[in-house]
C-alpha cells in the first residue's frame, strides 16, 4: 500500500496551478505583443548613398522615428547614383512599387511627374504644418500648378574655391566683376599656374560653366526655358555662350589633362597650387583634407552684365510620396518628421549639405557658411544643367559640354547636336 504525503501532494498541484497561469499570461502578452507588430503599418523610403556617415545618420533618424510612432514602421534602403535612379524611375512605373517615399530633385523631372499625377501632393500637410513658416524661401521650388508635391530636404551652392595663401602670395583679392576675373586668370598664368581646375571625365563641372555663363549673360528665364527644351539652341544667345566659353579654354585657362580626371581626382590641383581656382559645388569639401580646409577660400561667379541680375546654381534635394503608395497617410508622418529642424540639421551635417529650412542652426563649417552666404541675396536659383532638363537632353547634353572643353572649335557642330537631343524630348 502506497502513502501519499497530502501536503507535498497539494503544493505541487498549487505549483502547477501557478505555472499554468504564468504559461497563459506569457502566451497572452506574446499575443499582444504580436497583435501590435502586425499593425504596425510599413513606410519605406529610398535614397541615395553618400557616404558612410550619412548612412549612419539615417538609420539613427530611423531608429528614432520608430521609438516616437509605435504605429508605424519606417524602414530604409540607399543606393549608388546610377542604380538608385534606374530603380526610382522603374518605381514610379510600377503600381504595385512598395516604395512610399522617394529622395527627388527639383528641376525639370520632378515637374513632369507630378503633372502627370506620378507624385502624390501635400498641399493639405503644407498647410496643416505651417510648413510657409519653415521653406517659404523654397516653397516655389516644390509648387507646381499652386499645389505643393514634395518636403525640401538639402540644397548646396556653386561658386569658385581657391586657395587663400596662393591668392595672398600673388597679392589677389576674390573678383566681384568678370574683367576682375579675367585679370586674376591672366596673373597666373604669368605666375605658370594653370588658372582654373577643370575635370571632364565626369563631365557635370563642364555643365556648369555652360549654365553660369548663360545665367550671367542671359539671364535665368532663358537659360531655364532653353535647358527644358522650350527655346531651341540655334537661338543667338547660345552661341555667345559657347563663344565665351571658347574663348577661355583657347587661352588656356584649364587643366589641360581635364578629360581624363573626374571632379575628384581633380580636387587636389586646387590645394597644391597646380590650379589657381575650382567652380564646383560645395558637396567637395567634405574631401579636402582637414589640414588644407582652413585655407581654402570662396566667391560668387562673377557679374558679366551688371544689367542682369545674380541668379545661382543651388541644386535642391526633395522628399516626395509617389502617388501609387499603399500608405500616404503615414508617409506624410514621416515627412512632418523630416521637416523638423533639428532633424533637417542631423542629416544636412552628414552629408556636407544645407538646410533649405529657415529655423535650422547655422552650419558649423566655416568654409561651408561663407560659400551659401551668396545664396540669400541671389535673385533666383537653376538647380543645374541636367535637372534642369528632360532626361532627352540632361545627360547627353552634359558630356557634349564635356567634349567641348576638348575640342571646342566649331560651334555650329554643337549646335545641331544639342538640336538633335530636342527633338527626341516626349512632349
Amino acid at each position: 500500500m502506497i502513502l501519499i504525503n497530502e501536503t507535498n501532494w497539494f503544493t505541487g498541484v498549487k505549483i502547477m496551478l501557478i505555472s499554468i497561469r504564468f504559461i497563459t499570461l506569457l502566451l497572452f502578452v506574446f499575443t499582444i505583443q504580436s497583435s501590435a507588430a502586425a499593425t504596425k503599418e510599413p513606410v519605406v523610403i529610398n535614397a541615395l548613398m553618400i557616404s558612410g556617415e550619412y548612412r549612419a545618420t539615417v538609420a539613427q533618424l530611423v531608429q528614432r522615428f520608430n521609438e516616437e510612432n509605435e504605429n508605424i514602421e519606417l524602414s530604409y534602403k540607399l543606393y549608388l547614383n546610377e542604380d538608385y535612379h534606374a530603380r526610382r524611375d522603374a518605381c514610379l512605373e510600377d503600381q504595385n512599387c512598395p516604395v512610399d517615399i522617394f529622395l527627388g530633385f527639383a528641376g525639370y523631372g520632378f515637374e513632369q511627374r507630378a503633372s502627370k499625377g506620378q507624385i502624390e501632393p501635400i498641399e493639405s500637410l503644407w498647410k496643416q504644418e505651417k510648413f510657409d513658416y519653415y521653406f517659404s524661401n523654397i516653397k516655389k521650388s516644390v509648387t507646381i500648378n499652386n499645389k505643393q508635391y514634395g518636403l525640401p530636404l538639402s540644397y548646396y551652392p556653386w561658386g569658385f574655391f581657391y586657395k587663400k595663401s596662393l591668392f595672398k602670395k600673388l597679392n589677389l583679392t576674390p573678383p566681384k566683376s568678370w574683367q576682375e576675373f579675367l585679370e586674376i586668370c591672366e596673373i597666373f598664368k604669368e605666375a605658370n599656374i594653370t588658372p582654373m581646375v577643370m575635370a571632364t571625365k565626369t563631365p557635370f563641372p563642364a555643365a556648369s560653366w555652360f549654365s553660369y555663363l548663360n545665367l550671367r549673360m542671359h539671364g535665368l528665364e532663358f537659360h531655364t526655358q532653353l535647358t527644358a527644351g522650350n527655346i531651341p539652341f540655334t537661338d543667338g544667345r547660345v552661341r555667345t555662350t559657347l563663344e565665351q566659353m571658347r574663348d577661355l579654354i583657347e587661352k588656356g585657362y584649364f587643366l589641360k589633362d581635364h578629360d581624363n580626371l573626374t571632379f575628384l581626382k581633380a580636387l587636389p590641383f586646387l590645394y597644391r597650387n597646380k590650379g589657381g581656382m575650382y567652380l564646383i559645388g560645395s558637396f567637395v569639401l567634405s574631401k579636402i583634407p582637414k589640414n588644407q580646409k582652413p585655407d581654402i577660400g570662396f566667391f560668387r561667379f562673377p557679374q558679366i552684365d551688371t544689367s542682369i541680375p545674380l541668379y545661382e546654381e543651388a541644386p535642391l534635394n526633395i522628399l516626395f510620396i509617389p502617388s501609387q503608395s499603399k500608405h500616404k497617410a503615414a508617409a506624410k508622418k514621416v515627412l512632418s518628421y523630416f521637416a523638423q529642424p533639428d532633424i533637417s540639421n542631423q542629416i544636412n551635417r552628414a552629408s556636407g549639405y544645407l538646410s533649405p529650412n529657415a529655423v535650422s542652426q547655422d552650419v558649423d563649417d566655416e568654409l561651408l557658411l561663407a560659400a551659401s552666404q551668396h545664396l540669400k541675396s541671389s535673385a533666383g536659383f537653376s538647380y543645374f544643367f541636367n535637372r534642369n532638363s528632360p532626361p532627352e537632353t540632361g545627360r547627353a547634353g552634359t558630356k557634349l559640354l564635356g567634349k567641348f572643353f576638348s575640342d571646342p572649335g566649331d560651334i555650329d557642330y554643337y549646335i545641331q547636336e544639342f538640336e538633335k537631343l530636342r527633338a527626341l524630348i516626349k512632349k
